[in-house]
């Protein structure tokens, strides 16, 4: 009994991996209530999470954001960010995790009770990097990644590169590589790393007392021979910000909202999605606080 569970975990594990989004593909959810309710945006005033170039202190006082969310298939996600100045860099360091814990097996008769349950997690660990230059911005992470489902785990290390630029004329552009590098074999497989080339642009749009940004990127999926077309709004009046966001894939869309308040040094932002595929409703709530 023992030996049939294990193969069909893992199994499962490697076949179906997209299914449960654990292992590598953990890499590629949305971590903040930005980036769920936008899209992750590569270009000028997006996410540092898919553009290290766009890490950056708009103050001298250090920054710390704290996110907490669920993806599809009820997995749960969080993250902490801490951004700091570094001499002349901004430097971001980061710990995000997804899992799930309950996950059951059955055998082939049916029966009201599971066999058993077990969990299924990813996490990752680093810092980045950005350095404003004449030329633009350049960034670079660095993290650690270890995932595990059932009694097998793997380790490994990836890096993610970006460049942004913003002209006087309310015009952005980003582009960035991301999940380049390696993990350990995985059972008996090697996972593949689900390398992401972004890019994409940003126009700020000023009406009185209400500033708009409007974002596009193009999201192109290396491991999936696949590709995203992002659509994303961020309208700021006085403390509150208004965020909106639509993607489409070849085959499913999505619609997300969200909304956020600025009091002091605090922040909140909530943000949930829609799919085509209606397969559940992820939602994230972020806090912020400016450090003295």
């Amino acid at each position: 009994m023992h030996l049939i569970f294990r193969k069909t975990i893992l199994y499962i594990t490697l076949s179906f991996s997209s299914l449960f989004a654990i292992g590598t593909q953990f890499l590629m959810f949305p971590e903040s209530a930005y980036d769920l309710a936008m899209g992750s945006h590569v270009s000028f005033g997006g996410s540092e999470n898919v553009n290290p170039s766009l890490i950056k202190l708009t103050q001298s006082s250090p920054l710390l954001y704290i996110n907490s969310g669920n993806w599809y298939g009820d997995i749960r996600t969080s993250g902490v960010n801490y951004i700091h100045k570094l001499g002349n860099y901004n430097n971001k360091i980061f710990l995000k995790q997804a899992g799930i814990a309950d996950l059951e097996y059955r055998e082939n008769k049916p029966s009201d009770e599971p066999n058993t349950t077990f969990g299924a997690y990813g996490f990752a660990l680093g810092s980045g990097l950005s350095l404003n230059t004449p030329v633009g911005n350049f960034g670079v992470t660095f993290s650690a990644l270890y995932f595990t489902i059932y009694d097998q785990s793997s380790q490994g290390l990836k890096i993610d590169l970006g460049y942004s630029n913003v002209y006087n004329n309310g015009w952005g552009v980003g582009v960035s590589i991301l999940n380049l590098g390696s993990v350990s074999t995985f059972y008996q497989e090697k996972p593949k790393m689900p390398i992401r080339l972004l890019t994409g642009f940003t126009k700020d749009i000023e009406l009185k007392s209400i500033s708009s940004r409007l974002y596009t990127t193009v999201d192109f999926s290396f491991i999936n021979d696949s590709w995203k077309i992002k659509i994303g709004n961020n309208t700021n009046w006085k403390q509150i910000k208004l965020l909106s966001g639509y993607s489409f894939t070849k085959h499913t869309s999505s619609i997300s909202f969200g909304s956020g308040f600025l009091y002091g040094r605090f922040g909140i932002t909530y943000a949930i999605r829609m799919g085509s595929q209606e397969i559940g409703i992820p939602q994230t709530l972020s806090l912020s606080f400016r450090l003295p």
